[in-house]
C-alpha cells in the first residue's frame, strides 16, 4: 500500500533542507580562502607559504658568500626544491624565514651555469659542471691540440691546409668517439664547478684539478730519459708540458716538468694521410768458407739500411695509431746487406760446428712497415715490444726472426679486432719460440699458423700471417721479446736497429 504525504509535511521537508543550506553556507566565509604554495624538499613537505618570490628572494640576499667565491649575481634554491601554488584555507603558514632556514640545514644551494655531458658508446657518461659556456670550445680545442699539432688543427679547422709535395700530413677528418652535448643547468654549490677554461682543459685531460706530481731536469737530462724513468713515453710528455714544442727540445737544470700520468676524459680520432721517409732495415747474409775453421766468424760487408718514402692512410686515437694502410711506396735507397763469414772447417775429430749466433736477425714482415707503438711507456703501463703496422696488411707474411725453436701455439681466435678480446691471453693467434736464452712471441696472428710446437725454424721462414686477433685495434705484428725471467727486452736494442 503507498504512503501518501500531506502538503504541510513536504513544506516541513523544504524548510528543513533550507534551514541546512543556509546554517551551512554561514560556516563558510569565501574571504578566507587563499592562494599559497606548498613547499617541497626533495619530494617532501616542508611547510606552507604565502609568497614564493619572497623566499626566492631571501636566498639569493643571504647568498654573498657564494657570490663572491663564483663572482656570480644571483644564487637560486636547491635543485630538489619546488613550490607549487593551491588554494587553501589553512592559515597554518610559514615564514620566507622560517623555510629558508629549514632549506639551509636540509641541502645546498644552487648558481646558474652548465653541464658537459660526455657518453661513450660503452659504460657510464660522465658529467662536468662549467660555469660560463664561452669556456668550452677553447677548452675543448686545447686539450684536442695536446694530441694533434695546433697549427694542423687550425688549418683543418680553417680548410686551408697544404698540399703534400714532398712530406707531409692531410688531416681527412677529426671527431669524438663520444657523444658530448652541453646544457644548461643550476648547479649545486657544494659539487666541483670550473669557472676558467685552463681549469676544463687540464681536467678533460687528467680527469682531475689536483696538481700533478712534478720532477726537476738534472744535468744530462733529456726528453726521453725523463720520459722512460717515470714510466712516460715522449709523446705523454709532451701533452702534459705542453711548452716542450718536440722531443729534441732541450731542458735545463732546474726546469720543473709536470709528469702526470694523463687519463683523457674523451677519445678524439683522427684520419689523415701522411707521407714520410721510413727506413727499410737491411738483411745480413751468411757466407759459409770451408777452409776457416768452425769457430771463425767475422763481418766482410756492414750492413746499410734503406729509405722508403711511403703515402699512408692513417686512423689514429689520441695521438696513438690504431691502423695504418700503405697505399704507395718508393725506394729512395736500396738497403745494402750485411755479409758475415763464417768457417766450417771441423776443428776436432768430432766434426764439431757450432750454433748460428743469436745475434744473427731479420725483420719479421715485409718492408716497408711503420712502427705504431716502439718498446715505451703507454698509458703507465710498458708496452714491452714492437707494434708493426703497413708490411702489406693483413694476410701478410710474417716470418722468424731467427732461427729457433717453436714452443707453443695458438690458432683458435676468431679475427676480431678490439673488442676486449682476452683469446690467447689478449695475443689472440700466437706463435712462441725459443732462441738461445730469448723467448719470443709473434702475436695478434690469422688462425693458418704454419709451424708446430717442436719444430726447428730457420731465419726468414714464413711461420704465418698478420691479422688482428685478441687483443688488437688493427692488422699488425706484436713483436715480443723475453730473457730468462720473464722480463721484457727491447727488440730495437738486441735484435734490430729502429
Amino acid at each position: 500500500m503507498k504512503r501518501k504525504i500531506s502538503i504541510g509535511g513536504f513544506l516541513l521537508v523544504i524548510l528543513t533542507i533550507g534551514l541546512l543550506l543556509i546554517i551551512g553556507l554561514s560556516r563558510i566565509n569565501p574571504d578566507e580562502a587563499k592562494n599559497v604554495y606548498q613547499v617541497y624538499l626533495d619530494g617532501k613537505k616542508i611547510g606552507l607559504i604565502e609568497n614564493r618570490e619572497a623566499l626566492y628572494d631571501l636566498i639569493d640576499a643571504e647568498q654573498e658568500t657564494i657570490k663572491k667565491e663564483f663572482k656570480v649575481d644571483k644564487v637560486y634554491p636547491p635543485e630538489g626544491l619546488e613550490a607549487i601554488e593551491y588554494t587553501t584555507y589553512s592559515k597554518k603558514l610559514k615564514t620566507a624565514e622560517e623555510i629558508y632556514k629549514m632549506i639551509a640545514e636540509k641541502s645546498n644551494f644552487t648558481i646558474a651555469g652548465y653541464t658537459i655531458t660526455i657518453k661513450p658508446s660503452e659504460g657510464e657518461a660522465k658529467t662536468i659542471n662549467i660555469l660560463n659556456r664561452e669556456d668550452i670550445e677553447p677548452a675543448l680545442k686545447e686539450a684536442v691540440s695536446a694530441f694533434i699539432k695546433t697549427e694542423n688543427l687550425e688549418a683543418y679547422i680553417k680548410d686551408n691546409q697544404i698540399e703534400i709535395t714532398d712530406t707531409g700530413k692531410i688531416i681527412k677528418n677529426v671527431y669524438f668517439e663520444e657523444k658530448i652535448t652541453v646544457k644548461e643547468a643550476f648547479l649545486n654549490v657544494e659539487d666541483m664547478i670550473i669557472d676558467n677554461a685552463s681549469d676544463l682543459t687540464k681536467y678533460l685531460l687528467f680527469g682531475t684539478l689536483e696538481d700533478q706530481e712534478e720532477y726537476t731536469v738534472k744535468e744530462g737530462d733529456t726528453i726521453a730519459t725523463v720520459a722512460e724513468a717515470n714510466k712516460l713515453n715522449t709523446a705523454e710528455l709532451l701533452i702534459a708540458n705542453q711548452n716542450l714544442v718536440s722531443e729534441k727540445a732541450l731542458l735545463s737544470p732546474g726546469q720543473k716538468l709536470n709528469i702526470g700520468l694523463i687519463n683523457p676524459l674523451f677519445n678524439v680520432v683522427e684520419e689523415s694521410e701522411i707521407v714520410e721517409d721510413v727506413q727499410v732495415p737491411f738483411k745480413t747474409v751468411t757466407e759459409k768458407d770451408k777452409t776457416l775453421y768452425a769457430n771463425y766468424k767475422t763481418t766482410k760487408q756492414e750492413g746499410v739500411q734503406g729509405l722508403s718514402r711511403v703515402r699512408e692512410t692513417v686512423k689514429a686515437r689520441n695521438g696513438e695509431r690504431l691502423s695504418v694502410i700503405i697505399n704507395e711506396n718508393t725506394e729512395l735507397k736500396a738497403p745494402i746487406d750485411k755479409i758475415v763469414v763464417v768457417g766450417t772447417k771441423p776443428t776436432n775429430s768430432f766434426n764439431y760446428v757450432p750454433p748460428d749466433a743469436t745475434g744473427d736477425w731479420v725483420w719479421p714482415t715485409l718492408t716497408p712497415y711503420i712502427l705504431t707503438t716502439k718498446f715505451e711507456y703507454r698509458w703507465g703501463r710498458l708496452h714491452g715490444a714492437l707494434d708493426i703496422s703497413g708490411a702489406g696488411g693483413k694476410g701478410a707474411p710474417i716470418f722468424s726472426a731467427t732461427d729457433a725453436v717453436v714452443v707453443e701455439i695458438n690458432n683458435t681466435c676468431p679475427e676480431r679486432g678490439y673488442l676486449g678480446s682476452m683469446c690467447g691471453g689478449s695475443y689472440g693467434n700466437f706463435v712462441k719460440v725459443k732462441t738461445g736464452s730469448y723467448t719470443i712471441i709473434y702475436a695478434h696472428m690469422l688462425k693458418n699458423i704454419k709451424v708446430s710446437p717442436g719444430q726447428n725454424i730457420t731465419k726468414g721462414q714464413v711461420i704465418g700471417s698478420m691479422g688482428s686477433s685478441g687483443s688488437s685495434t688493427g692488422p699488425h705484428l706484436h713483436f715480443e721479446i723475453n730473457d730468462p725471467s720473464g722480463g721484457k727486452v727491447n727488440p730495437c736494442k738486441v735484435a734490430f736497429q729502429c
